[in-house]
This record gives structure tokens, sequence and C-alpha cells, in this order.
């Protein structure tokens, strides 16, 4: 699909409900295919090997964090304005090429001097800049571009791709606990290397011919409000890795991994489809087409609200199962921690929700970044008291606490512009649905099932219980989902 392909704009909801699902793939296989990873490399590398790892990850994110800026979201929002013009598209995609070359030097330097200044990076020198490819890869990569015309497919494709090379390499190359720079390779590969192959494709939409003007300075202004938002955000999401590994060990970063490794994957997965809704709800403001705009939004929240309130419920019943699944033995104390993070599922998948979906559609980065600066300085106050206290376990509350305010700022923002109320309004039906999850849970575990196969069972139970409740309640969006999925299906 090229930058002039009609398809684009009609045929919208068809094409919305496609991207969607492409997205939902893509993020499946960014999500999905680490946990499997890490459910191996865990049992091979120890939590000590892992900690080391995603200590330097979590240090390395910062300078990624200062060289993208704002670039991503403000690149998605501004470039699907200009999707239809391909001249213009193309200079823009070069003017966010010059900022973002300018940045990832400066991040660079910053590396550099802190591994040589800081003594506690000196030790992790070596996995320091192996995760410092990203800094490089994530700029060329342009993701922002093809989200912008909607180029989903490609992406989820792409994503597929690369994760299945890194797991086979990951088989093949990772045996002995002594692997751990080759498991920082190929986390590397599976993060970042497709960000190449999308450089690569970029003359498919935008010409590369120099211009006789660039307009930097105009962007700067709104992607630093970005980035600013970016940098709270990255503190109260990536903070708490990097302080437990200052303030206590790889082996309680390992553990807090893996509790929150699941739980992360969860919460992307539910957002996934909502990332195509950005472009989309972008041109609908510039069109002043508010009642799709509307429309849009408050059936999102409805998705977001059925999936979440289960998934919580679910994770905190089943954590213990889960954390022995997918990390063995010597992770069996993250299963508390795992529990301590499960209302992050409803508070982020909403927070997310209305700031990037609701709020960045209509440019309105001043009030994100509030909600967002009030979580990283909760953050970081809880974290300082919290885990020297009780290591991972604090963490995972000071983590909590901070993605409730994030939540509860962001609903007071949205009400004025949304009305939040609406997508409210069938909230208990999706709590009243998920009730006898508990009870399903305490009573299939009285089977003399093996753990994965008891897990399979429940979660299987559980779901047609659920809906089959939410159908009974004759829940609208429900109802509507299905038809609109048995619409497509009879198109195809």
């Amino acid at each position: 699909m090229g930058i002039n392909d009609a398809d684009k704009i009609g045929n919208r909801e068809k094409s919305l409900f496609r991207n969607a699902v492409f997205s939902v793939i893509r993020m499946f296989s960014n999500l999905v295919f680490p946990v499997i990873t890490f459910a191996y490399a865990s049992r091979i590398l120890g939590n000590v090997g892992i900690g080391q790892v995603n200590f330097a990850k979590s240090i390395v994110s910062y300078f990624v964090m200062f060289a993208i800026l704002g670039i991503n979201l403000y690149g998605t929002r501004e470039g699907a304005k200009l999707r239809n013009d391909r001249d213009d598209f193309s200079k823009f995609a070069q003017e966010m090429l010059i900022i973002n070359g300018s940045t990832t030097v400066i991040a660079y330097a910053f590396l550099f001097i802190s591994i040589v200044s800081i003594p506690k990076l000196q030790d992790y020198r070596t996995l320091l800049l192996i995760n410092s490819v990203a800094i490089i890869l994530q700029g060329l990569g342009l993701e922002w571009m093809y989200q912008a015309i909607e180029e989903y497919r490609y992406i989820a494709i792409r994503s597929v791709v690369f994760q299945l090379i890194s797991l086979v390499a990951l088989f093949l190359f990772v045996r002995e606990k002594d692997d751990v720079i080759t498991y920082a390779v190929i986390t590397v590969l599976a993060g970042s290397g497709s960000y190449l192959l999308n450089f690569l494709n970029t003359r498919k939409y935008i010409r590369f011919k120099r211009y006789d003007h660039y307009e930097i300075i105009r962007h700067l202004k709104p992607i630093f409000w970005l980035f600013a938002m970016t940098v709270s955000i990255e503190l109260y999401t990536v903070l708490d890795s990097t302080m437990l590994g200052f303030l206590k060990g790889d082996a309680e970063v390992g553990c807090y991994t893996a509790a929150v490794k699941i739980n992360k994957m969860v919460v992307h997965l539910i957002t996934a489809a909502g990332s195509v809704l950005i472009p989309r709800l972008s041109f609908y403001i510039r069109q002043n087409e508010e009642s799709k705009w509307q429309k849009l939004l408050e059936t999102f929240y409805n998705y977001v609200f059925l999936i979440s309130v289960p998934a919580a419920v679910g994770l905190f019943m089943l954590s213990d199962n889960i954390i022995m699944l997918f990390s063995g033995n010597g992770f069996v104390s993250a299963g508390l921690t795992m529990k301590i993070l499960t209302p992050i599922v409803l508070v982020i998948t909403f927070s997310i929700t209305t700031n990037q979906q609701t709020l960045l559609s209509m440019g309105k980065e001043k009030l994100m970044l509030i909600a967002t600066s009030a979580g990283a300085v909760v953050n970081l106050t809880l974290n300082s008291f919290l885990i020297p206290l009780y290591a991972e376990n604090g963490a995972a509350g000071a983590t909590v606490a901070a993605e409730t305010v994030v939540a509860v700022i962001s609903f007071f923002n949205i009400r004025k512009y949304f009305d939040i109320k609406k997508a409210f309004c069938r909230y208990w039906q999706y709590w009243v649905a998920a009730s006898p999850i508990p009870i399903i849970v305490f009573l299939i575990k009285f089977m003399p099932l093996q753990c994965a196969a008891e897990t399979i069972i429940i979660i299987a139970v559980s779901a047609v219980c659920y809906f089959c409740i939410l159908l009974w309640l004759k829940n609208p969006f429900l109802l509507e989902l299905y038809r609109k999925l048995l619409a497509d299906k009879m198109q195809r």
C-alpha cells in the first residue's frame, strides 16, 4: 500500500479492523516471543544472569529514549496528516531523520561518559555496548512512518519473522549459564533488528532528494513536549529495575523482571489495537468529524474494559502457576510480586487509552505530561523508601501506586473533551461476568492436574463462563463486535 492508495481513507471500518488485527499480531509477537525466550533463558542463565542483562537494558533504555525524543508519537500523528502528498511526506521524514541523527550522536556521547565515570556501570560495559545498538537502529527504523501510512500488515509480518529468527538463535546458541553475552545479542536482534529492514524499505514511500528548506525548528517544541512525557513515563516504568540493580542486586532484578514481564505483556496485548487509532483519530480531528471521533473512542474504551477486567482477575489468581510455567523454580518468590502488580493491568490500559489515543490525537501533550510527571514523582519517592525494605515487592507496590495516580489524573483530564461516563456505563457488567473466576480457580485446583494442564483448563473454563455471562447480560459492545466479525467474514 503506497502513500496515494485510496484504500487508506476509504472503507474505514474494515480497514481499521484489519489494522487492529495486524497490530495485535505484531504486539503478540513482540511480547509472547520474549516471554518464551525468557522462560527458556531463565532456566539456563538463572536469576542472576537474567538480572545482569535486564539491568544493562534498563540503563541503555534511557539513552534510547533521549535519541528518539518524542519523534515516534509526533511523527505518527503529523505524518498521518501529510500522507496524501508524497513530497511533503518525504520532506517531513527527512526532517525527523535529521533531528534523530543529531540526538543519536549526543546519546552515544553521554553513554560513553557514563560507562567511564560510573564504577557500577563498568562491570556491565560489554552488555551496555551490545544493547546500545538499539540507539542507532530505532532511529533508522522510522517506525512512526509505517504507522502513519497504516502499513500494519508489513509491520506485523516483519516482527514475526525476526522474532522467529531470534527464537531459533536462542535455542541454538544459549546452552550454558555463561552464555549471558549471547543472550544479550539475541534480545537486541529480536527487539531492534527489524528496524534495519524498515530503513531499507523506506524508498517505497519517501524520496531521498535534497529540499531547499528544512523546517527543523517548528518541530522541536511539540517533540520536546512529547519527550518530556516520555521521560516521565520512562521514570516510572524502567526506574524500578534500575533502582533495584543499584540498591539490591541482580537476583532481585531477575525476580522482578519475571513478575513484571507477564503483566506488561498482557497490558500491551490489550492496548496493541489502539496504536492504529492515532492516525485515524488525528484525521477525524483535522476533518472536524467529532461524532466519529467520539464513537471510535467509546468503542475502544469498551474493548479495553472487556479484556482488562478478566485478565487482571485471572493473573492475580494464577500468578504462582504462571511464574512456575514461564520462569521455573528459581523464581518462586516472584509469585507474590506478580500478585502485587496485577492492578496495573486495569490502570495502565485505561491511562494509555486516555493519553495516547485520546489526548494525543487532540494535540494535548501538556495534559499528558501533567499525569505522567505526577506518576514519575510518586514512583521515584516510593521506590526510595520501599525498595530498601521490601526489594522487588517494594518496587511492585511503587509501580502500582504510580500507575494509579496517572490513571486518576488522566480521568479528570479527559472529562472536558470526551463523555467518559458513556464508556463506563457498562463497566459493572465486566466485573459481574468476571466474578466467578476465583471460584473456578478454587474448584479446579482440587483436581489432580499438572501445573500446565491446570492453568489451561482454568483459562478456558473462565473465558467461556465470562463471555456467556456477558451475552446473558446483553452487553451491547460484545454483540456489536460479534456482528462486525461476522460481517467481515462474509465479505471475504
